[in-house]
């Protein structure tokens, strides 16, 4: 799928209402392996798009933003005719996911956000020093694969860790503005501060907090427990208007 500059590439599973589920930066939309079948045996419809750069998707020549890729969700929503999707974000998905519920209202039913923050003072101190320069060594070697960017990794990297400098840059009154019922999930180990996420949760209209066992990773070192936790919040209320 054309969007401006860049092909985005997406895939989708199941049937059913519709959720879209908004994967890391520097990673792909195949880090979800472990919320994938849950969702699907749930009956629900899965959207999965890799975001610019990533797996399967062009980078383009704009500077990467929060709402940038939301505009590209917003994009694949329209071109799969969903009117309206719940949405699961990790990490940069998480952030995408606040932007996309903040100028998107209307698309977004229910959230969860894994891992998330509304500004850069939210990563801890050590990330953020780890934000001014490049991969090296077996961790370069390693993103080259988690990302599916290959020789595409010098200049994704580069880009997402200017972007990480600086953004997101939401305000308390910009997370009020946020009306979809959302739940933060955050480890007691991530790289995202717990009182961050506590913040986060109190300055959304309709936030919520998780807080488990685990560091940045959960969706996968604690599949269960995540899948158990969006299962739960998704399944609230009526499914009415979701397509």
């Amino acid at each position: 799928m054309r969007n401006a500059d860049a092909d985005i590439h997406y895939v989708g599973y199941g049937s059913g209402s519709a959720v879209l589920l908004l994967h890391g930066g520097l990673s792909n939309r195949l880090s979800w392996f472990s919320q994938v079948p849950e969702l699907v045996d749930a009956g629900r419809r899965v959207i999965l798009p890799d975001t610019r750069g990533h797996g399967d998707s062009d980078l383009g020549g704009n500077e990467l933003s929060y709402r940038l890729m939301a505009a590209d969700a917003v994009k694949i929503l329209d071109r799969l005719s969903i009117r309206r999707a719940d949405v699961v974000g990790w990490s940069d998905g998480g952030n995408t996911a606040l932007l996309l519920a903040r100028y998107w209202p209307e698309r977004v039913r229910r959230m969860v956000v894994i891992s998330a923050n509304f500004n850069p003072q939210g990563l801890t101190p050590e990330v953020q020093k780890e934000n001014t320069g490049p991969s090296r060594g077996i961790e370069r070697w390693w993103k080259r694969w988690w990302t599916g960017a290959g020789d595409r990794l010098h200049e994704l990297e580069a880009r997402v860790k200017r972007m990480w400098r600086t953004r997101p840059n939401l305000q308390a009154a910009d997370l009020a503005d946020i009306a979809a019922p959302t739940l933060v999930i955050v480890g007691d180990a991530d790289v995202v501060s717990t009182a961050h996420a506590r913040l986060m949760a109190k300055w959304l209209a309709n936030g919520s907090l998780a807080v488990i066992a685990g560091g940045h990773f959960t969706p996968v070192t604690q599949a269960r427990r995540v899948n158990e936790w969006i299962a739960r919040f998704l399944g609230e209320g009526t499914l009415e208007g979701s397509s």
